[in-house]
């Protein structure tokens, strides 16, 4: 408040008055009311249009909201699915299990037991009809490892397979059953229609590698997208296995989900952009390829959908048309997979268009009000000023007619400007002539560096070779002359070293203990005359180099 008080109002009231308003203050309250009233314009019209974003940065947006809800349906829908195929694996087996013991049989003695599978099937049968009108799925089945022939080639494993015919929601209830796989007796015994690619028996690899697809922590499996064999469906397979009461798989059983299925159930859509084509797709090298929620997207398993980056939307390259959209990883057992949701390009493009005309109207509306704004301006600022400065040129005089104090310095300052620039100018000639003969000196110096540095890069490499040449040739004959003296075993050990493996791994592959492994090692490097894996491997190395040039002796 003192220092207020010191402050004389009145006194630079009566200075404005006398001296006039500076360029400068006239200047910054001019501009600064026009941003103020340009800025609030454009925030109230963008607010009031809702598009504070960019157009595209909208469209991403609610792409991403919608990809979060659409991963968190389907991780939840097949979820669901493997909880069913969970109960359904254990309701097989307790069936199996009664069955075996009213029977008193053996798993072993159902194999090319005619009778017994055909009654087991139909012990079966409600369990698989049942537990498929419960699973969000197109169709179910479980896959015994018995067969009623033995001897059949490629093999056949015995179950039941039950599909819709012609699914028209994604509710299945009093949809009609066709049996795909299992016996005729079955199919009969149901009242089923058989499929047209019916057969009694089933081909799979589940077997081959059963083991090492459920590992510790693994309780159901997802598979890729596949062909159906003798149809023309695609379909992806929720599965569990079967195990007896020692805990050996002896089957799989689980639930199919073909492409019709996903586009009646995975459907996607959003109120500001419209229909959107959802997909679950698998990696390949070329692309992905995986089940759409639109039928003119699906294709052969053979084929891919190719995919590249722009900005921040992943592009789906069909070969006919594109798409624009989001993609996000998900797990769902033990593999992973990716959880797309896309637009047409043509469709994304009319989003982008629509946007950009609501947006482009508003920097015209906002442009041409600026102007009428500026030229307002103009007439009440800059006119004034330019014909008080053709005042100056006319009549010279520079005093209180003007009122403006930057004008009547601004002509004693260009005369003085115009010297020191002179005497600048002086200055850094004289300053560019010596830099540039320093830039000579520092040229030749460093031209002179170079050489002798590539002459000692040169020695230096000569050495190298030198070097290389008397450590290789001094155990590497050696150890060429003596691999044929390798057993199968330790032949079968020194290629899995060269492939990347470790001695664990070698032996759990082989099937043998540490210690045999050592034994071996010991055998491998004593015949080849090598100390450790690392040697043997430079000198394999160095082997494939040669063989590859064509030239043992290089």
């Amino acid at each position: 408040m003192k220092r207020l008080q010191k402050i004389n109002i009145a006194s630079i009231l009566k200075q404005i008055k006398a001296e006039g308003v500076s360029m400068r203050r006239r200047f910054v309250l001019y501009i600064i009311s026009a941003i103020a009233l340009v800025l609030s314009l454009i925030l109230l019209l963008l607010n009031l249009f809702g598009v504070m974003n960019p157009t595209n940065a909208r469209v991403m947006e609610v792409l991403d909201t919608q990809l979060l809800s659409y991963t968190d349906y389907i991780e939840h829908d097949y979820n669901k699915a493997a909880a069913h195929a969970l109960s359904f694996s254990d309701q097989i087996e307790a069936t199996l299990e009664h069955f075996l013991v009213d029977n008193n049989l053996t798993f072993e003695d159902l194999k090319n037991n005619t009778e017994a599978l055909s009654a087991l099937q139909l012990e079966l049968y409600n369990t698989v009809y049942l537990n498929m009108q419960l699973a969000p799925s197109s169709g179910a089945f479980y896959i015994l490892d018995t067969t009623v022939n033995g001897q059949s080639d490629p093999q056949l494993y015995n179950g039941i397979y039950l599909k819709y015919i012609n699914l028209y929601s994604e509710s299945t209830v009093n949809n009609e059953i066709a049996l795909y796989r299992g016996s005729f007796s079955t199919g009969k015994e149901g009242n089923l229609t058989f499929h047209s690619g019916w057969s009694n028996e089933m081909r799979t690899d589940f077997f081959n590698n059963c083991e090492s697809e459920f590992t510790k922590g693994t309780y159901y499996i997802l598979s890729p997208t596949v062909d159906i064999p003798d149809t023309w469906e695609r379909a992806r397979y929720v599965y569990t296995p079967i195990r007896d009461a020692r805990d050996n798989i002896i089957g799989v059983c689980g639930f199919e989900i073909n492409d019709l299925y996903f586009q009646l159930s995975k459907k996607a859509n959003d109120s500001k952009l419209g229909q959107l084509v959802g997909a679950l797709l698998d990696e390949k090298s070329e692309g992905f390829a995986g089940q759409f929620n639109s039928n003119r997207y699906n294709m052969p398993s053979s084929e891919s959908v190719k995919v590249s980056r722009q900005n921040d939307a992943t592009v789906f390259d069909f070969g006919t048309e594109k798409c624009i959209g989001k993609t996000q990883s998900i797990k769902l057992g033990n593999h992973t997979f990716t959880v797309a949701l896309m637009m047409i390009e043509s469709q994304y493009n009319a989003q982008i268009r629509q946007g950009q005309m609501k947006t482009a109207s508003i920097i015209l509306f906002v442009v041409l009000f600026a102007f009428a704004y500026c030229l307002f301006m103009s007439k009440k600022y800059v006119s004034p000023i330019l014909k008080k400065i053709d005042q100056v040129k006319c009549s010279g005089d520079h005093g209180d007619q003007l009122r403006i104090r930057e004008i009547d310095d601004l002509f004693e300052y260009l005369a003085r400007r115009n010297v020191a620039y002179e005497e600048q100018l002086q200055s850094l000639q004289a300053a560019k002539q010596a830099a540039e003969e320093e830039a000579q000196r520092t040229k030749l110096a460093y031209e002179k560096a170079l050489e002798e540095y590539e002459l000692a890069q040169n020695e230096i490499l000569h050495l190298i070779e030198d070097q290389k040449k008397k450590i290789v040739l001094e155990d590497y004959d050696f150890f060429i002359c003596n691999l044929k003296t390798l057993t199968p075993t330790e032949s079968r050990i020194y290629e899995l070293y060269l492939e990347g493996k470790t001695a664990q791994e070698i032996a759990a592959i082989l099937g043998i203990q540490e210690n045999t492994m050592k034994y071996h090692n010991k055998n491998i490097y004593g015949k080849l005359g090598v100390s450790s894996r690392k040697q043997l491997l430079r000198f394999a190395a160095l082997k494939q180099q040669q063989d590859k040039k064509g030239d043992p002796n290089t």
